[in-house]
Formats: C-alpha cells, sequence, structure tokens
C-alpha cells in the first residue's frame, strides 16, 4: 500500500519558534490576562457564548506555550502548526464574532476590544495574518491587473456616466426643520 503524504500546511511553525524573545513574551503576558479575566468572570458570565470562547482562546493559549517551551522541537513544531491550521478553520472568526458581539454591549464594551486585541495579536506573532495579507495581496493584485487591462471597464464603467443635470439635483440639499418643544 503505497504512502499517502499529507499536504503541508499554510502555517508554518518555524515563525512561531524562531520568534523574538519579545513575542513569546507577549504570548506568556496575554494568556496571563486571559487566565485573570477568566478567574475574575466566571461566576456572573460563565453562561454566555463569548465566555465560552474566552475559555477556549485561553485553553488554546495554553497549549501553544506549552508546546513553544517543549524540549522536542520537531515535535512541537508539528503540533504548532496543526493548532494554527485549527485556530484557522473552527476558532478565530468565532472568537472575533463574539468578542466583537462583547464590545456593542455597553458595559462590556472594553473588555470586548481587549480581547479583540488579544486576538489580533496572537494572530499575528503566529503568522496568521500574513497569510491573509498574502491572499489579499494577491487579489489585490488581480483587480489592478484586470483594471490596468480595462476588463473592468465593462462591467462598472458606465456606473458614473452621469448628464450635467443630474449632478445639479444631487448637488442640491433639503433644509430640514427642527421642531420647538415646549
Amino acid at each position: 500500500m503505497p504512502a499517502t503524504t499529507i499536504p503541508p500546511l499554510p502555517f508554518s511553525a518555524e515563525e512561531v519558534l524562531n520568534a523574538p524573545d519579545k513575542d513569546k513574551a507577549q504570548l506568556k503576558d496575554i494568556y496571563e490576562l486571559l487566565d485573570k479575566l477568566f478567574t475574575r468572570n466566571r461566576n456572573q458570565h460563565r453562561r454566555n457564548h463569548w465566555f465560552k470562547s474566552l475559555w477556549q482562546f485561553r485553553k488554546e493559549m495554553r497549549l501553544l506555550i506549552e508546546a513553544i517551551e517543549h524540549k522536542k522541537k520537531k515535535w512541537a513544531a508539528e503540533q504548532i502548526a496543526h493548532r494554527l491550521q485549527y485556530w484557522d478553520e473552527k476558532c478565530i472568526h468565532q472568537w472575533y464574532l463574539h468578542f466583537t458581539q462583547l464590545v456593542a454591549v455597553g458595559p462590556f464594551a472594553v473588555l470586548g476590544l481587549a480581547l479583540m486585541a488579544s486576538v489580533a495579536r496572537v494572530c499575528r506573532i503566529t503568522g496568521i495574518t500574513a497569510v491573509y495579507e498574502e491572499m489579499a495581496s494577491d487579489d489585490v493584485k488581480g483587480v489592478l491587473t484586470a483594471v490596468d487591462e480595462g476588463l473592468l471597464a465593462d462591467e462598472y464603467g458606465g456606473m458614473m456616466d452621469v448628464d450635467e443635470s443630474q449632478w445639479e439635483e444631487w448637488e442640491e440639499g433639503v433644509p430640514v426643520e427642527r421642531e420647538e418643544y415646549e
């Protein structure tokens, strides 16, 4: 039976393992922050969706830090690469959604912003955002090439073709009267 080859993961553990000590220290600081937020808010918010995401984010951060500090670097590299792949496919988007909903709740907006910033910082340090930036860069290059070649002019070119008579209509504002309350 021929051996099956596993396709290469888009995320490399090398970036995380070779990260500067400052970035590794930031990962530990983020974990400590998440641990304190978890402990402080456990009784009040344990049934909320965002708290379950905080619990998962905290757990995943602990596992990532343990893998980074593991003595067997080859094993750690495999674990980190698979963990980052799992985060990208299942976790990051859920965490981001739940934490942005927390921002929308007035009294907990600061907590939501801190959690969103933590997710963003972890994604930058681990290289998850670099993959998306690369994909976006390729997409932008494709669009710019299409614009240069005139491929989009047929589809979108007529949108701004407007008679000058319509400009006067668009520039004209409508005064709004305010009612006086006694």
